[in-house]
């Protein structure tokens, strides 16, 4: 199948080749070997000739850019894409032309370069969100239905912190979106958080920030305080077989004492699990933690 493509693919730039070459060789004898064309009208045949192989050029270009956009998004988010790629040909297009009459472009492409520059001031964060889009969709860092957190470093601060209940270590994380791609358009790309909630993020955001995607699990840490009346040799095997026979364990664990003070010290404990919810996880290892480790305590 891909063979064909490919064949059908070369089939076709070589016909637009020979067809080239044949203009090209019909305008030469119509214009120099046997002079049909009177001079006065030869730059017309040339400025046809022109518009003919462009528009070639510029129609297989759409083409094969339209199939290959075709694989990774829908119609309706190639269209536009699509659209500002007609323009720009068509401009060509018609400089070219102009050229061929002998009319002056160099003003046209002054004017159209003052316009384009005011233009562009204008609406900078569009462009950026569409070439952003443009992009994305070419480079491909993730795909509709991947776990991403995207940090976009632009918004706020991250904020390291020990929560007070036994200890567990978690972050706030406030530079950033986490959660499912669920849609991805010339403008936006669409999360669906975890807490349910939609966020769209401008894509001249996204191609800026550092894309963690979440696959296959994630990593759970808990952190415990335990009396050093009850030792870390008597309770690790027991501890660690808790921890694995849990639901969707993914034959990841480690444990290591972290802490210590006067009294106690604090047991670090990390294992991987098939979920994108660390923090249920972690509750059930808390709670594995207590039915093992309070009885001991009286």
């Amino acid at each position: 199948m891909a063979d064909g493509k490919k064949g059908n693919i070369v089939g076709a730039i070589a016909a637009m080749i020979a067809l080239m070459i044949s203009l090209f060789v019909f305008v030469y004898i119509i214009t120099f070997v046997f002079p049909i064309i009177p001079p006065d009208f030869s730059r017309y045949v040339n400025a046809i000739f022109v518009a003919i192989i462009v528009y070639i050029i510029l129609k297989v270009v759409l083409s094969v850019l339209g199939k290959y956009m075709s694989r990774y998004m829908s119609p309706a988010r190639a269209h536009p894409i699509m659209f500002i790629i007609s323009i720009f040909g068509y401009f060509i297009l018609g400089v070219a032309v102009m050229a061929q009459l002998g009319i002056d472009v160099s003003s046209l492409i002054l004017g159209g370069s003052i316009v384009s520059v005011i233009i562009g001031l204008a609406s900078q964060s569009v462009l950026a969100n569409q070439f952003g889009g443009i992009l994305l969709t070419i480079v491909r860092p993730f795909k509709i239905g991947d776990q991403v957190f995207i940090n976009t470093w632009q918004y706020g601060g991250a904020f390291p912190t020990l929560f007070p209940k036994f200890f567990s270590t978690d972050r706030i994380e406030a530079t950033g979106y986490g959660g499912e791609v669920i849609a991805l358009t010339i403008n936006y790309t669409t999360l669906k958080l975890n807490s349910g909630d939609i966020v769209r993020i401008p894509n001249a955001i996204v191609i800026q920030s550092a894309i963690v995607q979440r696959k296959g699990g994630v990593i759970v840490q808990a952190r415990y305080e335990i009396p050093k009346y009850i030792t870390y040799a008597s309770i690790a095997k027991e501890v660690e077989q808790r921890v694995v026979s849990l639901k969707d364990y993914d034959n990841e664990f480690s444990m290591y004492v972290d802490e210590t003070t006067m009294n106690t010290y604090i047991l670090i404990l990390k294992a991987r699990f098939k979920t994108m919810e660390p923090e249920h996880k972690r509750g059930e290892i808390m709670l594995a933690l207590m039915e093992l480790i309070e009885p001991m305590k009286s």
